[in-house]
């Protein structure tokens, strides 16, 4: 995220981008234009320039990129007078740095369009929808479990399960529905709910980079959804955690089984024997491995094949766009509980008669009442296409220094959202 310099802070790094004479690029007219800055006064910045005139306007605000000590930097200003070799704006409030994007964002050129798809074929089945979307691609190759038969692969649970826990099962919501609160919970997060200890009761934090277990927070937030009054949570919460003792359970892991946007069943262990050792870490990744190769054999087994396929193709309302990602709109709800942080999707871009075919990431999805944003950073461009988005944007060549050099502004940091 950008983070705003201190004053002295910001006075040092201006006066350093003058005294080495820093390429500086100002964003005008469609395009990204070199200048220097030649002096800094109290109040305002004097630049060098060689651009022309008429892409500049008195008492309108531009962007401003540099890299210092390869850390880049942006700041905007009000343009206050302008000469044929020289402009003057004001001394910008903030700098940032620490930016959260490569390239600065245009509004889509004229001639610009996009659509986007699905990966592989998309089902609608009757399984309960999760928070999290998986494609289901091959799972990484895991020595302790096979996915090419089912048969052989629910032996390897059980014999895995075993090992630690007393009772083990594989619960699938085909002919039946999520019940207890810990099932529910699961279906309604898509994350796996952890009691590494009933002693200790559920984990405080999620450990993992990517969230993957239900907190104490997130499971008091569950209780209030389901009706429970916020002066209740914590009283619930704990009577919940002292049931499971009572019930004489020392660990408990349900891991949900996800296909798509489909929570279709979920893994479950229970230990009630004690001197088997707590449920830690290495084995939720485990069973979490095996949810994720369970869901791809039951596919590649054939278990989906005969349920009606979902609409894979969508329009984009672009928003914006960059070098690096696109923002694009669609008021679709069925789409908005498919397409997740994650998800990977194939964009098709059209700069007039060219079509430009790239794999997206979903970076971030913002929801209104109307529509729903999505964020789709590229995935892996070919350089010729890279090289011509990159022109067609900003109205020059992409150069070396660009390959090492700065971000666009965070909106955020602007208030510009």
């Amino acid at each position: 995220m950008a983070t705003s310099l201190k004053r002295i802070e910001k006075e040092f790094v201006l006066g350093s981008a003058r005294d080495e004479k820093a390429r500086v690029l100002l964003i005008a007219g469609k395009g990204e234009w070199p200048v220097t800055i030649t002096e800094v006064r109290k109040d305002c910045l004097v630049l060098s320039h060689a651009m022309p005139l008429r892409l500049l306007k008195r008492g309108q605000i531009y962007e401003f990129r540099f890299v210092y000590r390869e850390q880049p930097m942006a700041f905007r200003a009000h343009l206050l007078e302008t000469k044929e070799a020289s402009l003057i704006v004001e001394l910008p409030d903030t700098v940032y740095k620490n930016l959260g994007r490569r390239y600065s964002r245009r509004a889509p050129p004229a001639n610009f369009g996009a659509g986007f798809s699905f990966m592989g074929d998309r089902y609608d089945l009757a399984f309960p929808m999760s928070r999290e979307f998986d494609p289901v691609s091959e799972p990484e190759p895991s020595p302790d479990f096979e996915p090419a038969d089912i048969r052989v692969l629910v032996q390897e649970f059980n014999v895995k399960g075993a090992e630690f826990a007393s009772d083990r099962a594989i619960l699938m919501w085909k002919d039946r529905k999520p019940e207890s609160i810990e099932e529910r919970v699961v279906v309604r997060t898509g994350k796996a709910f952890y009691l590494p200890t009933s002693a200790g009761g559920l984990p405080a934090l999620d450990p993992y980079v990517r969230p993957r277990i239900i907190t104490r927070s997130q499971f008091a937030d569950f209780l209030q959804e389901e009706g429970v009054s916020a002066e209740h949570v914590e009283i619930e919460t704990a009577r919940f955690e002292r049931g499971k003792r009572e019930e004489g359970i020392l660990s408990q892991l349900l891991v949900p089984v996800i296909f798509q946007e489909y929570v279709i069943g979920c893994v479950s262990l229970i230990n009630r024997t004690p001197g088997k050792a707590p449920f830690d870490l290495a084995i939720v990744d485990l069973f979490t491995q095996f949810a994720k190769v369970l869901a791809y054999s039951l596919k590649i087994n054939g278990y989906f094949k005969n349920a009606p396929k979902k609409k894979s193709d969508f329009k984009a309302d672009v928003i914006d766009v960059s070098a690096g990602g696109i923002l694009f709109s669609n008021s679709s709800r069925e789409l908005a509980a498919s397409l997740l942080p994650d998800s990977r999707v194939e964009l098709n871009i059209s700069v007039g008669e060219r079509i430009i075919k790239v794999y997206g990431i979903l970076k971030r999805v913002i929801r209104d009442s109307e529509y729903v944003y999505y964020g789709v950073e590229y995935d892996d461009m070919k350089p010729e296409d890279f090289r011509f988005l990159f022109e067609s944007l900003y109205g020059r060549a992409f150069t070396d220094d660009d390959a090492i050099s700065v971000e666009g502004l965070v909106k955020v940091a602007f208030k510009m959202d």
